[in-house]
């Protein structure tokens, strides 16, 4: 939970689903920054999990962020060099001033 701006204390950057198109007609898909802001970081939790026969690690963080209205699921956040994949975002406060993405990383 946010108490007040001063926590939000690390740089993110918030990175969309995007296409174009090549000069041959290929369509290239990535992702492109949409935003870098500050951000609150909380690790919440780490675990273990099977993946086609390998055991992976899953580690949820979540990041307060100020509200912003162009925010979905289907896009990521990096920090320290790692990519988070969004699993929700909600609303921090009862004011919608912060919203809380809740991401997991896979290795």
């Amino acid at each position: 939970m946010i108490k007040q701006s001063g926590q939000l204390d690390r740089r993110i950057t918030i990175k969309t689903f995007t296409t174009s198109t090549d000069d041959f007609g290929q369509i290239n898909k990535s992702f492109s920054t949409l935003a870098s802001v500050w951000a609150k970081v909380v690790e919440r939790s780490g675990s273990e999990k099977e993946v086609s026969d390998q055991i992976v690690a899953v580690k949820k963080v979540d990041f307060f962020i100020r509200h912003r209205s162009d925010l979905n699921e289907q896009m990521r956040v990096e920090y320290n060099g790692k990519t988070y994949t969004i699993e929700a975002i909600i609303n921090a406060d009862s004011r919608e001033s912060f919203q809380r993405i809740e991401t997991r990383l896979t290795d």
